[in-house]
């Protein structure tokens, strides 16, 4: 076992911070994808990221500033919990099992730390990575139920939103001193913090302009952290919620995401925004409201019109523009790293048919979409249990007056959607990662606020509805109840 300095801010972080403190700690760590504080020789020199060195200290202020006894409740039907618990029985069971049951009769795209690029093909067997990526699962089931547990009230929440704000703010700080590094001349102070065993694809330029990547290995990963990011912002800023603060992260992380020459942000921002779209015209038109434009949708609108003006008045910036998504998004399939990403995808599925639907057993392969991941490793039982999952939470009721509970739990849905995007893209494991598990906590937290018809189960998990005059807090419309 090999430890790196970055353990220690992380330890003491995990032992000074109150119940509240540790969620900012949590979402610190997160923006640290790409540093090891720990590794084990054991697990193929697995790092151990920062968010899963805090994962103790969560779980343990979790319980002391809730009890044990409260934390499985979240866990029974028909809370989002439970299709997460059997996903996680049945991706842990899958990747000690299938590995060995299918052994041999199909080929893989596997992880393997031995092979330069940490990719080969060969033939199906047990590896290292069905161990990692099944004590992956298994961390973020404890992630969620920790910050579950954790999200009581509405300060609680209030702090998450803070939280998630300050981790928007300092990803583009991160993405700023990266530009000022390569242009400015200023040290490579974030190459220390990519120190984890991964490959690296940092450096080069796209139609003259640098990659950014941040704190991240490289530009597709940061352009899926940043996606969700400014989801969940732009959402906040929409529902007026910190609106100066929240619209301002928002904006600069789009800017951000447009100049990354990443395809994972161009093809992540165009399907995000027009699912969002469509998502807010089916709410307002089946719940007879008002569509609602907020400030950050106004200025997206102004810079787009902006950039009409600019293209009909100069053509050729338009050519210069069209060349470069032409190079980053449109023909993207037919470079090298197109069209072997597609290969994977292609192998994920032959792995699906070899396996009779089952799949091939958590973490024994890699694909280029999570989606494929997620079918080829675990089979139609993991791709039922997870989209019974993602159903429970973005399909839960709403409540008609704003409280800081539904705008938080909104931003969550569309952060949640952002990651589902972005990883349908390029994803390559089938774990969805620990943001995706933090977001789908603040999810279910403002899902289970907004029971109706149980005010009892609802103050008892901590949450006490907002009293207006003439308003009932739990039917959300005038009258007496």
């Amino acid at each position: 076992m090999e430890i790196t300095v970055f353990a220690l801010p992380v330890i003491l972080a995990g032992l000074l911070a109150s119940g509240g403190g540790i969620l900012y700690a949590l979402m610190i760590c997160l923006l640290f994808g790409g540093t090891a504080t720990l590794s084990f020789s054991m697990l193929g020199d697995a790092p151990i990221l920062p968010v899963i060195l805090l994962m103790p200290f969560l779980v343990w202020k979790a319980i002391a500033d809730r009890g044990i006894s409260l934390s499985p409740r979240f866990l029974l039907y028909p809370e989002p919990g439970f299709w997460l618990l059997l996903l996680v029985l049945w991706e842990v069971l899958s990747a000690m099992s299938l590995p060995r049951l299918f052994s041999g009769e199909t080929l893989v795209f596997s992880t393997n730390r031995g092979v330069i690029g940490g990719v080969a093909l060969m033939p199906l067997k047990p590896l290292s990575t069905n161990l990692t990526q099944s004590i992956y699962a298994l961390l973020g089931l404890v992630c969620f139920l920790s910050v579950r547990s954790l999200l009581d009230s509405e300060r609680r929440m209030a702090k998450m939103r803070d939280a998630v704000l300050l981790l928007t703010a300092l990803n583009i700080l991160a993405a700023v001193l990266q530009l000022a590094e390569n242009h400015l001349g200023f040290p490579s102070v974030l190459n220390l913090f990519r120190n984890a065993s991964y490959a690296t694809f940092t450096g080069g330029e796209v139609g003259g302009l640098l990659r950014i990547y941040g704190t991240f290995p490289e530009t597709s990963v940061f352009s899926s952290f940043t996606l969700a990011l400014f989801a969940f912002a732009a959402s906040l800023c929409r529902d007026g919620v910190r609106g100066v603060y929240s619209g301002t992260v928002a904006l600069v992380s789009l800017g951000l995401l447009l100049i990354t020459t990443s395809s994972t942000a161009y093809a992540g921002l165009l399907i995000y925004g027009i699912i969002a779209t469509a998502m807010a015209l089916a709410q307002a038109y089946w719940h007879r409201q008002a569509l609602r434009v907020g400030p950050t949708t106004l200025m997206m609108v102004a810079v787009v019109l902006a950039g009409c003006f600019i293209m009909l008045s100069q053509p050729e910036i338009f050519s210069r523009i069209f060349e470069f998504f032409d190079v980053t998004l449109v023909n993207k399939l037919d470079s090298n790293s197109g069209r072997e990403r597609s290969l994977w995808n292609r192998q994920g599925w032959i792995n699906f048919i070899d396996t009779y639907g089952l799949g091939i057993g958590f973490g024994s392969a890699r694909t280029s979409s999570f989606p494929m991941a997620l079918l080829s490793n675990t089979g139609v039982i993991g791709v039922g249990l997870f989209t019974l999952f993602c159903w429970r939470l973005f399909t839960g009721p709403t409540i008609a007056e704003p409280t800081t509970v539904a705008a938080v739990s909104r931003a969550a849905r569309h952060g949640l959607l952002a990651v589902l995007v972005a990883g349908t893209i390029s994803g390559t494991m089938a774990d969805p990662g620990m943001v995706f598990y933090t977001l789908s906590a603040a999810a279910a937290a403002g899902l289970a606020y907004r029971q109706p018809q149980r005010e009892s189960a609802t103050v008892e998990a901590g949450f006490k509805p907002r009293e207006y005059p003439g308003v009932n807090p739990l039917r959300g419309h005038l009258g007496k109840g």
